[in-house]
């Protein structure tokens, strides 16, 4: 009887470890790139607007656009971010 439920343990716990290794989403990126701007900024850039979204490798680049400077937010797969600035 035991190892039915240790086979069921093992399925489950198998399709939890998939989703935490599964690619970062388009929203993922976009989400991690605007906590991480707004860290940044903290709230001395003004009103800032996303703009393209594109996935280069195994990085996405999030784009964004202030009233005086554009950013680009470079979000690895494994969550780490880096922010570029550059003046209008």
């Amino acid at each position: 009887m035991k190892l039915p439920a240790r086979g069921g343990f093992i399925i489950v716990l198998s399709l939890m470890v998939t989703g935490c290794v599964a690619p970062m989403t388009t929203r993922e990126a976009q989400d991690v790139a605007n906590v991480r701007l707004a860290k940044y900024c903290n709230k001395n850039c003004g009103a800032i607007t996303m703009g393209r979204t594109q996935k280069i490798k195994d990085r996405w680049l999030v784009d964004f656009e202030g009233p005086r400077q554009k950013f680009t937010v470079t979000v690895e797969d494994n969550g780490n971010s880096k922010v570029t600035t550059w003046n209008k």
